[in-house]
């Protein structure tokens, strides 16, 4: 019985390891340079909207701007302060189509200089999906084949919408312990 027990044990903490040290230090982690500091996947940005993202309006190359609600920390070393102002660039966006097809609003962080010597560079895209509209496709149960021709949601946030977006990737901030150090130090 305690041959089960020790493996079992085992997994628990290190499951509980890995959730309460979201941001941390690359051993041999995807996408991150070994010994360099990172945000880990899964970890939560919390912003507010400064312009509003709307698929019916968005158009490429678009300028979106919000401010940080909470720091961006690494092992208690703050890499952009809560209230930070960023912006990113719409790099896809269509409004709904018909077969149910929801708006998409795709954002790239813009680059963000922590310091003289380090920029924070994002790689992934912010994905915004308006979702399906349920109450047309429940209308293709009554009439066959009738949802197919509505379209799906839009997507539209106004300006001071509050967003949790979770980091789908690990996300290498491109310097090792002792230069995350001496930024908190400055």
């Amino acid at each position: 019985m305690s041959k089960k027990i020790i493996p079992l044990l085992f997994f628990l903490f290190s499951l509980i390891a890995v959730n309460f040290n979201s941001a941390c230090y690359a051993e041999d982690i995807d996408n991150v340079k070994p010994g360099n500091a990172y945000l880990a996947e899964d970890s939560i940005l919390t912003f507010k909207l400064l312009d509003p993202l709307d698929s019916n309006t968005a158009q490429k190359h678009d300028s979106i701007r919000f401010v940080l609600l909470n720091d961006i920390s690494v092992k208690n070393a703050v890499v952009i302060p809560k209230n930070t102002v960023l912006s990113a660039t719409v790099t896809k966006a269509h409004g709904s189509r018909i077969f149910g097809q929801s708006g998409l609003i795709r954002l790239r962080l813009n680059d963000y200089k922590i310091n003289s010597v380090h920029t924070l560079h994002f790689n992934d895209d912010f994905n915004f999906r308006g979702g399906r509209n349920y109450a047309n496709m429940a209308a293709s149960v009554i009439v066959p084949f009738s949802g197919l021709l509505f379209k799906g949601k839009e997507v539209n946030y106004p300006a001071g919408t509050v967003i949790e977006y979770e980091l789908d990737d690990n996300l290498d901030l491109g310097m090792k312990e002792a230069d995350l150090l001496a930024i908190c130090t400055q």
